[in-house]
């Protein structure tokens, strides 16, 4: 195999002249069901395909003669490629980017100004041993069961409880009547969708007057009968986004009811016994009185309980959770919830172990937060919960599920499963990733042993605007992914992390658009932090960073931001990155990126553009591209060809 031929300073790399994007393209939407233990300590909302972040930093240090075969050879190789080298990637998020080159030798630093991002990136970049953690992770599982468990209910007769089925009763604003809100009767199915819970019933549904819970064995069933009426099982209170009073036929939406705060109603559990189908049953006075033995503990534990305070921020970019009616992270979480999470959080705060291990236990605390919360779905065709920001979101389900935390062997989303994908994530691992083969000409798969890094990085939390004496031109690779203009606000949603955490608080303005003065405000903002990333970059070396919207105004606020930080395009390339994911732009849904390769104005002299959006479509086939990719890749474009320009 060919080694690394490093771009020389100043010298035009791969990345600027010949990047494979519908190769890496292809393999990232191989690569998105595999799954990478490194990146299983934590969540985070928008995880780059570490395939085509991989494929991106190799380019970026290769110089634009490298062979194609040359590439495809290192991109293969699980060697440190790239030793000697330091990348950076100033807004870090789920760290995909600098892992990726941690794996590739390069060594790490980067920064983001929220503090859950910070610390998920410096887990995935130095874990505690595996061993050591699965020890003292074993002690906390044990003290939060000891504690809290019998809150769920003793195994009955072999059955143990795994989840909880809740509507919510709601008052109508108009007549004040008070019902239960819901958008359809079944629970749960079994179409036999592969991945999918075999059940013995084809359908569970329950009955809004008396709540009793039915089966039926064919699975496309279509009306209940109960309580001498007979109901549709796919129409409900809930509809087209709004709740139609069966009283009076006012129609109100969450915002009007605040559903989020109105009461929950307990309506089926289900259970699981060895060697038999999952039940799903009516909830019974047991199920009740543990929900009331619940609230009693907490008021009578409190102190006992490390459980977040405060209120959420009412200026917010989505509305939610505030306009639902949750004003405070607490109301976010059922009793026996907290009585969980409160105990396990305080048992960290007092018990000795190194920081790795408090850091890794934390995370996998906060984890599992999103698997138990008012707000987690069920996946009914599946039979598993659907965990908050699924969809990027506060979205409050018609039919909200409580997960039993300590069922042993069920349920994703459990703290045991949670623990072992967290213990899992320190190791050196045998990963499943796709490669490009030449001789196929599509995306293989290949297992790559990774070896183990305990990368002393440099993520720290802060702003990518911040400046420092002390990292000025140390910078070889920079390859990252900023916010977007037509944003989802991260620091939002982490916000519900945060609240148990001891790091609350931002450390720096998130990259916003400001309402007033949307594109010159988020011109202005960039540039700075594209100016202080400058200063970081050694001289004659390239930066590079993904991009993706739909209208002029965004890719005007990038123009705007490259012309004051005097940054010149070298390359624009489009990547599909963010399949199935169409939350970033409100006119369509955009899943190719466009890479935007850039350099110093005084190292380029301006030459006309090579950008041909007509090429693009060409090559990229018949991969999928909306109209949203199409005007984003137009739009990309023009903001690059007044900019064009390449290496002295």
């Amino acid at each position: 195999m060919a080694g690394l031929q490093r771009a020389i300073k100043g010298q035009a790399t791969l990345l600027e002249r010949d990047l494979p994007f519908v190769e890496l393209s292809l393999i990232a939407q191989a690569d998105r069901r595999s799954r990478d233990p490194a990146y299983a300590g934590h969540s985070w909302f928008a995880r780059r395909p570490p395939g085509a972040m991989r494929g991106l930093l190799l380019a970026a240090a290769m110089p634009h003669d490298t062979s194609r075969d040359d590439y495809w050879n290192l991109f293969a190789s699980p060697e440190p490629t790239l030793v000697g080298l330091r990348a950076h990637d100033p807004f870090a998020g789920g760290g995909t980017i600098l892992v990726e080159a941690a794996r590739l030798g390069a060594r790490p630093s980067g920064m983001d100004v929220d503090p859950l991002a910070v610390q998920i990136v410096k887990h995935e970049l130095h874990p505690p041993d595996s061993v050591e953690l699965s020890r003292v992770a074993v002690k906390l599982v044990k003290f939060m069961e000891t504690k809290a468990a019998h809150l769920y209910g003793a195994t009955r007769k072999g059955w143990t409880p795994l989840h909880y089925f809740f509507v919510h009763e709601v008052t109508c604003p108009a007549c004040r009547q008070s019902n239960l809100l819901y958008r359809d009767l079944v629970i749960a199915r079994d179409l036999a969708k592969h991945g999918g819970v075999v059940r013995k019933a084809g359908v569970h549904a329950f009955c809004p007057s008396c709540r009793h819970v039915h089966e039926f064995t064919n699975p496309h069933r279509k009306t209940l009968t109960c309580c001498t009426r007979t109901r549709s099982l796919y129409s409900g209170s809930f509809y087209a986004q709004s709740f139609k009073c069966p009283a009076c036929g006012t129609a109100s939406m969450h915002a009007d009811l605040k559903s989020a705060s109105c009461p929950r109603r307990l309506i089926a559990v289900e259970e699981t016994r060895n060697g038999e189908y999952r039940r799903i049953r009516a909830a019974n006075a047991h199920d009740h009185k543990q929900l009331t033995d619940a609230e009693a503990y907490v008021s009578r534990n409190r102190r006992l309980l490390a459980l977040p305070t405060g209120r959420f921020n009412t200026d917010r970019i989505d509305a939610r959770p505030v306009s639902l009616g949750i004003t405070q992270p607490v109301q976010l979480f059922t009793d026996r919830q907290l009585a969980v999470f409160g105990r396990g959080f305080r048992w960290l705060e007092e018990a000795e172990m190194s920081l790795e291990v408090r850091r890794a236990l934390t995370l996998g605390l906060s984890n599992a937060l999103a698997t138990n919360n008012k707000f987690c779905g069920y996946a009914r065709d599946y039979g598993r919960v659907a965990q908050l920001f699924s969809v990027r979101g506060y979205s409050l389900p018609a039919l909200s599920v409580e997960l039993n935390p300590f069922h042993p062997d069920a349920g994703r989303g459990t703290l045991p499963k949670i623990f072992e994908r967290l213990v899992r994530s320190c190791d050196a691992s045998e990963v499943r990733r796709y490669i490009w083969s030449v001789e196929t000409k599509r995306p293989s798969p290949q297992m790559m042993q990774f070896k183990p890094f305990r990368a002393r990085s440099g993520i720290r939390c802060g702003s990518a605007a911040s400046r420092s004496e002390n990292d000025r031109s140390s910078i070889d690779l920079c390859v990252f992914d900023p916010p977007y203009f037509d944003y989802i606000a991260y620091s939002e949603l982490s916000e519900f992390h945060r609240a148990w955490l001891d790091s609350k608080r931002l450390g720096g303005t998130p990259l916003l658009p400001d309402a007033a003065n949307p594109v010159a405000s988020f011109a202005r903002s960039l540039a700075e932090c594209l100016k202080a990333i400058k200063r970081r970059l050694r001289p004659g070396r390239p930066l590079a960073f993904t991009y993706h919207a739909a209208t002029t105004e965004a890719w005007d606020a990038v123009g705007k931001a490259l012309d004051a930080s005097d940054l010149v395009v070298t390359a624009l390339w489009p990547l599909r990155n963010d399949m199935h994911m169409g939350h970033h732009t409100a006119s369509g849904n955009c899943e190719w990126d466009v890479v935007v390769v850039c350099r110093r104005a005084g190292e380029c002299r301006k030459v006309p553009s090579r950008i041909s959006v007509d090429n693009w479509r060409r090559t990229i086939g018949r991969l999928p591209l909306s109209e949203a990719d199409m005007n984003g890749m137009k739009h990309a474009a023009a903001m690059a060809k007044s900019r064009y320009g390449e290496p002295n």
